[in-house]
């Protein structure tokens, strides 16, 4: 990726555009619109961006703003944390009413249908997909495929994965030699190391705040999503869905 070409830097760093004028709320050419995109001096344009990062996040977000911001003259990236998830869309959902919104913002891919909906988003096809700067094979491939298809709404690119998570297993390496069990490489591996442990009442599995995540995994796996897309249909208590629901629980 050519860290001299602002549409790619902005592209890795960042989640969300949002455009300038908000059509949505009946903005016109003579409306007034946000200043959030503006030239600073005449010499470099400066863009603004609404993160919700904090403690050591915003530290590593800092840096990288002020590594993109030196390695060129032409634009300025301005960052400011806005505090929590929800404070962050609470407050772009103020400054789209009074049409004041920053040049790009993180949020959740959850959101974008609202921001679509309200006309306050652009899409990155043109840059992403179009263009000298656009994402080649190789960039593409780079990003998860999960997380790529997530930041699409309605067959076009809304936003860009950026702080992004994925599960992590850690294992007790003394329990296991203890109980004579070896790596698991797949689920019925965990289900069956559970029928060992049961009896001393030791939990096979563990997991952080919740199971949801591998609960839909199971689910989607076993060919029946949560909810399936066509026909819009929820499946939370089909024999599938309860299924991979037990597999968990039994564990």
């Amino acid at each position: 990726m050519k860290k001299q070409t602002w549409v790619k830097a902005l592209l890795a760093m960042f989640t969300v555009v949002l455009v300038a004028v908000l059509t949505a709320c009946g903005s016109n050419s003579s409306s007034k619109s946000s200043s959030s995109t503006k030239s600073d001096s005449g010499k470099r344009v400066t863009i603004t961006f609404w993160h919700g990062m904090n403690g050591p996040y915003q530290n590593a977000l800092d840096q990288i703003i002020n590594d993109f911001n030196k390695s060129q003259k032409q634009y300025k990236v301005v960052g400011t944390a806005q505090g929590n998830y929800t404070a962050l869309q609470q407050k772009i959902m103020a400054a789209a009413k009074s049409r004041n919104l920053p040049t790009i913002a993180q949020t959740t891919y959850t959101t974008v249908p609202d921001y679509v909906k309200n006309g306050f988003i652009s899409p990155l096809d043109q840059y992403m997909l179009k263009g000298d700067d656009k994402m080649s094979s190789s960039d593409k491939k780079d990003i998860y495929p999960a997380f790529l298809s997530s930041s699409k709404y309605q067959g076009k690119y809304y936003s860009v994965p950026f702080s992004k998570s994925t599960r992590i297993l850690f294992y007790n390496e003394a329990l296991m030699k203890k109980y004579n069990i070896a790596k698991p490489t797949s689920w019925e591996d965990i289900k069956k190391d559970a029928d060992k442990l049961k009896a001393d009442g030791i939990a096979a599995i563990g997991f952080d705040k919740s199971f949801d995540m591998e609960f839909e995994g199971l689910a989607r796996q076993a060919g029946n999503p949560l909810v399936s897309a066509d026909p819009l249909k929820a499946n939370l208590d089909s024999k599938k869905t309860l299924t991979a629901a037990n597999f968990i629980m039994d564990m």
